[in-house]
Parts: structure tokens; C-alpha cells; sequence
């Protein structure tokens, strides 16, 4: 834990410089690091050995500029009419900035000849896409499985890089871990999660979804601790992890 912790604000440093525009920041908002993913992010990058200092940075920083960019997207207004020519704007440099953010991404290590570490995060976004497409159009998905594929889409990302640098095995602990973290942290800020919000109004409130609940929060807990009682000893690195940010705070942060 010792590299992980003295090398954060380095390459935190990159990362801002990398995402700063005068032009775009003047009309939207900053750009907002999921403190969790990046925590997690660096944490696998930096128990990967043989990895070189420069393909550390380059894997850490080009990852971390494609969530943000599919975060970007993220923050679009779905309607298809802006109201005032502002907010025309704004929509135009949101959806702009996001595909800035996704280039720079490819620009970074393509330079470096990472051809397989391009075709990794080219997979996650692929797959972030599809589920995305999934939830436009599949409009009478059950409860359970709307969780699972938020779930999925929560964690893409990561689960792939992960999958590259330690293979397969870490997936259903980053995927129940982040999910985890999402719903306490917004439990904790606002009551309820932000999730139901979103069942609600894709459901116009006509099947409510159950209060996210302790009860809720704890199966994605145990799901986790479950995952990690299956790892095999080259992988047993992420119970330090997980038990280091149990008390940790949350979550977001502006760069």
C-alpha cells in the first residue's frame, strides 16, 4: 500500500492537467473523478509487478480519462430540444468534452504502442454501449435485472482492466464492491439511493422500487466478502484493499 498511497497526488497532477480546457470549463462543469474507482484503479495498477513506471501512468491515467468521459456523456440531458441557446451550447460541449476526453485516451497510449491495453478499454466501452442500449429500449425489465445490468455498467471499467493485468477472478468483487459503496454513500447524503429515483421515473412511479434499505446495502456487502473467500492466493491482494476502505470516506471530489 505504500506505492499506491505516495504515488496518488502525482498522478492526480496528470490526470488534471490532461482533462484541463479554459474553453470547455468555462460553460460546463468540471469533470468529476469517482474517488472509489480511482482509489481501486491505482490500487491494481500498482500490485501488478512488472508493470514499468511509464505503463502504470499510462494505464492508470488513460483509464481513468475514459470513465470520466463516459461519466461526461452521462450528464447530457436525454430530451432532444435544448430550451435557450445556452443550454444548446452546453449540451453540444457536454457530449464535445466526453469525446475529448475518450481521445485522449487513445492518443496517450497509442503513442506508447499499447495496442492490447487500447483493445481492453475499446472492449469495456463496447460493452458499456450495449447495456446502455438495453435499458433504452427493453422497457419492461424486471427489478432484479435492471440492478444487475446498473450493476455492470457501475463497474465496466475497472472489471476489465482488472481482467487484464489479473485475470478473470476480481470481477465479482469489484462489481458487488462498487455497488456497494455507491448505495452507502448515497444512503448516507441524501436517505435513499439515487437508483429508485431512477426506477421510479423510468417506471412513472407505477411500480415503486423498495426503499435502499440497510438490508439491501448489506447483501451487496456479503456478496463481496463471499467473492473474496473464493480468490486464489495471486488475487488474495484485494482483501487488503477492501478492509483498508472500510472506514474510509466517500467518494466524489471536483479535480
Amino acid at each position: 500500500m505504500t506505492t499506491f498511497m505516495r504515488t496518488d497526488s502525482g498522478y492526480r497532477k496528470i490526470l488534471e492537467n490532461k482533462l484541463y480546457d479554459s474553453y470547455i470549463h468555462k460553460h460546463i462543469r468540471y469533470p468529476v473523478i469517482d474517488e472509489e474507482k480511482w482509489k481501486l484503479l491505482l490500487f491494481l495498477v500498482e500490485q501488478h509487478q512488472s508493470l514499468t513506471p511509464l505503463q502504470r501512468e499510462k494505464y492508470i491515467i488513460s483509464t481513468m480519462l475514459v470513465q470520466i468521459a463516459l461519466d461526461t456523456h452521462d450528464f447530457v440531458p436525454i430530451k432532444q430540444k435544448a430550451d435557450t441557446e445556452n443550454e444548446m451550447v452546453k449540451k453540444q460541449l457536454q457530449v464535445l468534452s466526453g469525446d475529448y476526453y475518450s481521445g485522449l485516451y487513445y492518443l496517450l497510449l497509442s503513442e506508447a504502442g499499447e495496442i492490447a491495453f487500447i483493445r481492453t478499454l475499446a472492449n469495456a466501452i463496447r460493452e458499456i454501449n450495449e447495456w446502455k442500449v438495453t435499458l433504452y429500449y427493453e422497457e419492461h425489465l424486471p427489478l432484479e435485472t435492471w440492478l444487475d445490468i446498473k450493476m455492470k455498467l457501475n463497474a465496466s471499467v475497472l472489471v476489465h482492466v482488472a481482467k487484464y493485468l489479473h485475470g478473470p477472478e476480481l470481477e465479482s468483487v469489484i462489481q458487488n464492491w462498487l455497488m456497494y459503496r455507491r448505495l452507502d454513500t448515497e444512503e448516507a447524503d441524501y436517505g435513499y439511493s439515487l437508483l429508485r429515483t431512477e426506477w421510479e421515473a423510468r417506471n412513472n412511479k407505477a411500480t415503486s422500487m423498495p426503499q435502499i434499505d440497510d438490508k439491501l446495502i448489506r447483501d451487496y456487502g456479503n456478496a463481496v466478502y463471499d467473492a473474496l473467500s473464493q480468490l486464489s492466493g495471486s488475487n488474495l491482494f484485494m482483501e487488503q484493499f477492501i478492509y483498508s476502505q472500510e472506514t474510509n470516506e466517500p467518494r466524489t471530489s471536483r479535480l
